[in-house]
């Protein structure tokens, strides 16, 4: 027997697999400067406020001279001793003095200064400066030789102190970029009859970063 026809098989219809759509690399790109913005803006902020340094504080807390004398060719010849505190207020930053530069003058009219080595002050230190500043032989102007000289017969010279140091601010992990330090101290009164520090007024000192 002829075997019956039998209708034919539907084949089934095989389904591929659709391939995963990437990522469009420019949108990629995009998100990844809009968020590093956001950490460079985080930085800077939470810089910012950790470094925002307050005022440092510089006295002079006693000054005395030694051999003080002016030639008769208005040259001055001394040894100025300053004893200079410096007061870091804050509470979690350190500064790093890089250098240090203090000066003496008379009515802006530098007479003596010295360089002071690199030093570090933790936060709520004191640091003393004890210091003495050399002049020898130093041409003075015609004002300021007549004006120490009369100062000089009353027992009492007027000199300013100058300081000038460059310095970073560092807390945890971050340290600020170096930046110049200008303190002036005025007027400091010195007793030219005598050596000693007793009865010196202390001088709070005007600073500037």
């Amino acid at each position: 027997m002829v075997p019956p026809n039998q209708p034919p098989r539907r084949s089934q219809p095989h389904h591929q697999a659709l391939p995963a759509r990437g990522l469009n690399p420019l949108l990629c790109i995009i998100i990844a400067l809009i968020l590093l913005g956001l950490l460079v803006g985080l930085a800077i902020l939470i810089t910012y406020l950790t470094l925002r340094p307050k005022r440092l504080v510089y006295t002079v807390e006693a000054a005395s001279v030694q051999d003080f004398a002016i030639a008769k060719d208005d040259h001055i010849s001394a040894k100025f001793n300053y004893v200079i505190k410096s007061y870091n207020p804050e509470k979690h930053v350190s500064v790093r003095y890089h250098s240090m530069r203090i000066s003496t003058a008379h009515h802006n009219q530098s007479v003596a200064h010295k360089e002071i080595p690199a030093f570090k002050q933790r936060p709520k230190n004191e640091t003393r400066i004890e210091t003495q500043l050399v002049s020898h032989n130093v041409a003075l102007s015609k004002f300021n030789e007549k004006d120490l000289r009369g100062e000089t017969t009353k027992g009492v010279v007027e000199m300013e102190v100058y300081i000038t140091a460059r310095v970073s601010y560092k807390t945890w992990i971050l340290r600020s970029r170096r930046r110049t330090l200008k303190a002036v101290c005025t007027p400091v009164m010195i007793n030219v009859t005598s050596n000693s520090l007793s009865g010196f007024q202390r001088v709070l000192c005007r600073t500037r970063l």
